[in-house]
């Protein structure tokens, strides 16, 4: 069983006080034209569920061999090489938005900020790394805005998972075979107030800074970790060799 889609969000119900509130959960899965391990993939997509799905130019074809039906296409389409499957999907009903090749945004980008708009509180992006080192740059400052949004977005591929935190935030982590290895990379001048709880090297109200390598690998020694920012960025990575 691979991931599935539900199309719509899932209503929370909580207290403000006095008052009970409801707010809507919307997780959305990017899949985009970069490197695609499909054997990890179908395994980390297992028994998950997603409220859209949005393939991103060469992404449909990773749907496509995912087993994925996309909620949503988008792109320019200029390294899909198999061009009819766009009209493919189309016949399908499924929505099509096609932007020009020459414009100021990449598609991973684009879905992104589509997902956004959509009222995205959690987004999955695959196939936004592999050979090209400035797309995957380019990828990890626009979760910057996302963090800033207080939407959480992560990267995920056969090897690493990334996610980049804004202060003030406190985030919990389980321990995970796929990924065993934590580094925490400072994307502002200084990262500052950081704990760290359940981890081999723990942290108290420290400062890590930008250009600089103390936060490399780290591990969960607890089978439940937690990461305290209190002011900047991190990005937080998970991997494996």
């Amino acid at each position: 069983m691979t991931a599935t889609c539900s199309s719509t969000g899932t209503w929370l119900t909580g207290k403000n006080g006095n008052e009970t509130h409801k707010r809507i959960i919307m997780n959305i899965l990017i899949v985009s034209g970069g490197s695609l391990d499909l054997d990890f993939a179908s395994a980390y997509l297992l028994n998950k569920s997603f409220d859209h799905i949005i393939a991103a130019d060469a992404g449909l074809a990773g749907c496509r061999d995912l087993g994925l039906m996309p909620t949503e296409i988008l792109g320019d389409f200029d390294s899909l090489q198999d061009t009819g499957l766009v009209e493919t999907y189309r016949d399908k009903g499924v929505p099509v938005r096609t932007f020009p090749a020459r414009k100021d945004n990449t598609d991973t980008d684009l879905a992104l900020q589509y997902a956004k708009e959509l009222g995205a509180t959690d987004i999955t992006v695959l196939g936004a790394t592999g050979t090209r080192l400035d797309h995957t740059l380019g990828n990890i400052g626009f979760m910057v805005l996302l963090a800033d949004a207080g939407i959480p977005c992560r990267i995920v591929d056969a090897h690493n998972e990334l996610e980049v935190l804004s202060g003030p935030v406190s985030r919990r982590y389980r321990k995970s075979v796929t990924f065993p290895y934590f580094s925490l990379l400072a994307l502002s001048e200084e990262a500052a107030g950081i704990d760290l709880v359940g981890f081999s090297y723990s942290l108290s109200k420290a400062s890590l800074y930008i250009f600089t390598g103390q936060g490399i690998s780290n591990e969960l020694v607890e089978e439940e970790g937690t990461i305290r920012l209190e002011k900047g960025k991190l990005l937080v990575v998970r991997s494996r060799d």
